[in-house]
């Protein structure tokens, strides 16, 4: 199956967050958005653009890591998110080298981008490429994004972002990356090592993490279990 990814040219980029509105629109969360909480956005810093959105990993930290597999690489690139099956333990939050997954405190949930995987099924493009007002973002086959984000970057001296750092967003800019506020690359952890190298979180820390969300799943169940017996003693009686 074919990979696909976003190229990203931040000399394109007027940091007008069209594509924050839009996805805003497409996926219906005002709510979360008014509390700060966004799939995209565009951060417009001393040192250039900074576009704040999952990378969609190669080998993503935040899939090998999570205790539940609520989080999971895709055969055609996107990380995608099983909110139905997350139970809240930030994991994902705590191990992600970019600072993608948000946690929304009133549901207990992540707040990421999917690459609008649902729309990739009918043949679309996703929703903040398609509205891209200059044409910044180019969404397409990940094998021939990365050989055109190698051609323009030697053309016209671009900086790259994505290549090493192995994601399925490839980032061009004049500024370096770094001083734009895209994170420093990071050493990836082993898989299913429970580790974040440079991220300043131990081993029992997301043991604790883990076991935390364990327990708010196992609190949630029994829940549901005194209800349902509350639910049949009304109707037996």
């Amino acid at each position: 199956m074919k990979e696909y990814g976003i190229l990203l040219d931040t000399t394109f980029c007027t940091g007008c967050n069209s594509c924050t509105y839009r996805c805003i629109q497409e996926f219906r969360y005002h709510d979360q958005a008014s509390r700060g909480l966004f799939r995209t956005f565009v951060q417009i810093n001393d040192g250039g653009l900074y576009h704040k959105r999952c990378m969609h990993c190669a080998d993503p930290e935040c899939v090998n890591n999570c205790p539940v597999e609520a989080l999971k690489k895709s055969e055609y690139g996107p990380v995608l998110y099983d909110a139905k099956v997350c139970v809240g333990c930030k994991t994902c939050v705590e191990v992600c080298p970019f600072g993608a997954p948000q946690f929304d405190e009133a549901t207990e949930k992540i707040v990421k981008c999917s690459l609008c995987a649902h729309r990739l099924g009918e043949g679309k493009q996703p929703a903040c490429v398609e509205v891209c007002p200059t044409g910044a973002m180019e969404f397409g086959e990940y094998s021939v994004i990365v050989e055109k984000a190698r051609v323009l970057s030697s053309r016209n001296g671009l900086n790259t972002y994505g290549l090493e750092e192995g994601t399925h967003l490839i980032v061009l800019s004049k500024e370096s990356p770094i001083s734009a506020g895209f994170p420093k690359p990071v050493k990836k952890a082993a898989k299913g090592s429970h580790v974040a190298p440079d991220r300043s979180i131990a081993v029992p820390g997301i043991a604790a993490l883990a076991l935390g969300g364990f327990m708010k799943f196992s609190n949630r169940m029994e829940r549901i279990k005194m209800e349902e017996e509350t639910e049949n003693g009304k109707e037996r009686s």
